[in-house]
């Protein structure tokens, strides 16, 4: 009787195998991690963009949440009864670029404001200054962070509505206001260029937030990808 002969793999084909197989498996895991981290990456900057058109909807539609408003000094009164009126928001970015902070921004509520000939006037004559009452913090999502691009640093934002003619202004300095006295800021009209760090989720292009100079609108807030100099 002769031996049964039985076909099989060698030892050296199951590890060559097992091998290519990891190999292939490995590549599929790091390519799917890369994938989600870009999608992460991406998601974090649209997110900013969306918390920074929202400032725009906020101004423009204006929802005083809190019982009173402070209007100086250590003085406040009851809504509706006040002298001053939310005129906008106050937008400043932390040291580290991790966390996005707003303000309410109000001003003196009288003739000299909404008769200005000009909406610069008008708001100057307001006498604007941070509301005590509100702020909002904002993380920026997946460890991403903002920087800037060379020679620039964090900007200081106002988002306001003008007491005349209701339109909306935006005002971007580089120049920190000296004791909270943001008035300054009226002086300044540059973009703002957030530059958007992955904090090594990838690396890929770093993409661009972009608020441009006397924005008057949520459109004024862009993304920018290749070519944006971040």
């Amino acid at each position: 009787m002769k031996p049964v002969k039985i076909n099989g793999f060698t030892i050296v084909e199951t590890m060559l195998f097992l091998a290519i197989t990891g190999l292939l498996v490995m590549g599929v895991l790091v390519g799917t991690g890369t994938s989600i981290n870009i999608q992460r990456y991406r998601d974090s900057v649209t997110s900013l963009q969306s918390f920074l058109q929202l400032q725009y909807s906020n101004v423009a539609n204006v929802s005083n949440d809190t019982s009173a408003k402070t209007c100086g000094g250590s003085d406040s009164t009851p809504r509706g009864q006040s002298d001053c009126v939310i005129l906008g928001k106050y937008i400043t970015i932390n040291g580290n670029g991790t966390t996005i902070q707003t303000n309410d921004v109000i001003g003196d509520d009288h003739p000299s404001s909404a008769n200005a000939s000009d909406d610069l006037s008008a708001l100057k004559n307001s006498s604007i200054r941070i509301s005590d009452l509100d702020s909002e913090t904002y993380e920026l999502e997946w460890g991403s962070s903002v920087g800037y691009k060379a020679g620039d640093s964090a900007p200081y934002i106002l988002i306001l509505r003008s007491p005349s003619s209701g339109i909306i202004r935006t005002f971007i300095s580089t120049i920190p206001p000296v004791s909270n006295d943001i008035s300054s800021i009226l002086n300044y009209n540059q973009p703002a260029q957030l530059c958007v760090g992955s904090n090594g989720l990838f690396t890929g292009t770093t993409m661009e937030v972009k608020i441009d100079a006397n924005s008057t609108s949520a459109s004024g807030v862009d993304i920018l990808g290749d070519g944006n100099g971040c």
